[in-house]
């Protein structure tokens, strides 16, 4: 059974990848702005093959925001990202005959699918040319949605580095959140590089308003027909060593660092110029880095918390308890 937050109602809107860190914050966004949401995920999925889940094909909107393809992941398993890519496009299908035309809304990437050789900050009419197997294939799920125009109103969210609350930190994931996990552990907090390579860092609650953003504007996508492509980022640009003093300054102490060699599928610098996006949604980032850092460390720290009683709760409960 597909988990539904407003089963009473005729759903408006679906999220593949409501068990994702994205995914899981706008499907609670959805329903605590009270829109009827259906969340998918891979044990509930939206697609089993080629047939949908039939309460699919009634929503106005679907967030694509799956989180099982990282950049570290794409370069060692391009089968996995051949598959991904397959499923979205059985499902753009099966939206595009649905007769609906329901807005799509990828979460792409802002970091990977632009020309490196052009100037930071981008703008989404700023040339592409990825060079990662990760910016390939964001590059072609965009690309995918442009195609089925036709019977799918096609939005792309090109996301910039997003961090926060409930932040996976598999490989290839989220500096913030490894970092996060490494001050609490009492471990050194890792350094790719120099240090001096620039990212765009937005809080994953100024994603989610983007989203939500979108929403608001949909039945204005549905009546055109064009793809709409749009920057989310901070517009800022914040280096690895600048990053790191912050952190610090949120914790309130000095931590000790290690250096390692940069992984090659990295860009140097990628920041987004996000003026767009405030045009078309009536967006803008709202959390500044600081104050972004302090709400993460603070989820953390009570996470740990909770995890230290519940230790010491079955430690005391004994074998039999």
């Amino acid at each position: 059974m597909v988990p539904s937050f407003s089963p009473a109602n005729e759903p408006l809107a679906a999220v593949i990848g409501a068990d994702g860190s994205l995914g899981a914050r706008l499907v609670r966004a959805l329903w605590w702005k009270g829109v009827p949401t259906l969340g998918y995920t891979a044990e509930h999925p939206a697609m089993r093959g080629s047939i949908p889940d039939p309460d699919l094909l009634g929503v106005d909107v679907v967030f694509f925001v799956p989180d099982r393809m990282s950049p570290a992941v794409a370069e060692r398993d391009p089968d996995r990202v051949s598959e991904s890519i397959a499923e979205l496009r059985v499902l753009l299908t099966v939206l595009s005959v649905s007769g609906r035309r329901p807005v799509v809304v990828l979460e792409g990437s802002g970091g990977t699918v632009y020309d490196a050789t052009c100037e930071p900050p981008y703008a989404e009419l700023t040339a592409v040319n990825p060079t990662t197997a990760y910016g390939r294939a964001k590059l072609e799920q965009e690309e995918a949605l442009a195609a089925a125009v036709d019977g799918i109103a096609p939005v792309v969210l090109r996301v910039a580095n997003f961090y926060g609350p409930g932040q996976r930190t598999s490989a290839g994931y989220g500096v913030v959140g490894h970092w996060m996990e490494a001050a609490l552990a009492g471990e050194p907090l890792r350094i790719l590089g120099h240090g001096g390579s620039r990212r765009d860092y937005i809080h994953i609650a100024d994603v989610t308003s983007a989203m939500l953003a979108v929403l608001r504007r949909a039945p204005a996508f549905r009546a055109d027909k064009r793809p709409v492509v749009l920057n989310i980022g901070s517009g800022e640009s914040t280096s690895l060593n600048e990053l790191h003093r912050q952190f610090e300054a949120v914790v309130g102490r000095t931590l000790v660092s290690e250096r390692d060699k940069a992984r090659s599928f990295d860009r140097q610098d990628s920041w987004l110029d996000v003026r767009r996006a405030a045009e078309v949604l009536g967006w803008r980032p709202r959390i500044t880095l600081a104050d972004g850092l302090a709400d993460t460390w603070r989820s953390y720290l009570a996470r740990h918390e909770r995890d230290a009683r519940a230790r010491t709760g079955n430690r005391a409960a004994g074998p039999g308890g």
